[in-house]
């Protein structure tokens, strides 16, 4: 049998990748830090830095939370377990006051570990509530006919985002 096919591609058929993904929520797991989740407040001017955190063959991360001060969310990802060798540029979201916000990263791009960080760029204390991390083994995908797939997020609908839900 030839390694290439002279047959059609339009002779085949493939289903549409519409099941459910492996989800996990880590939002309250003890090791997300040293000191745990974050708690429910950050100070001003100040920051909660995760701990380098397994990725165990999780590709889409997002973080969310509704903070009274703004500051940006952070996510890094890294090839290695102990964080120090990133993978790509850090993907950041601004935090409104009072809005709930999230940042996404769901591009499939190999990771073995990643780091997140919430910030208070305000010279007051942050209250915090509904905080999310949650991790996706993959994107959803749908295909055409031709086998010309398009993914869609998780989350969102790109691979990288951010926003406020």
């Amino acid at each position: 049998m030839p390694i290439v096919s002279t047959e059609l591609e339009s002779q085949y058929w493939e289903p549409v990748g519409n099941g459910p993904v492996a989800l996990v929520d880590i939002s309250a797991w003890p090791g997300l830090s040293p000191s745990g989740p974050p708690g429910a407040t950050i100070a001003a001017s100040g920051s909660y830095q995760s701990g380098v955190i397994p990725s165990n063959g999780f590709k889409g991360i997002a973080i969310g939370v509704l903070s009274s001060q703004a500051g940006p969310i952070t996510i890094q990802r890294y090839l290695d377990a102990t964080g120090l060798v990133p993978v790509g540029a850090p993907v950041t979201a601004s935090i409104t006051a009072a809005t709930a916000q999230w940042c996404t990263v769901n591009d499939s791009t190999p990771l073995r570990s990643f780091k997140f960080s919430i910030a208070n760029s305000a010279t007051s204390v942050a209250n915090l509530s509904n905080f999310g991390c949650l991790l996706s083994a993959n994107a959803r995908t749908t295909h055409s006919r031709s086998g010309r797939g398009r993914s869609h997020g998780w989350l969102s609908d790109g691979p990288i985002s951010a926003g406020s839900f």
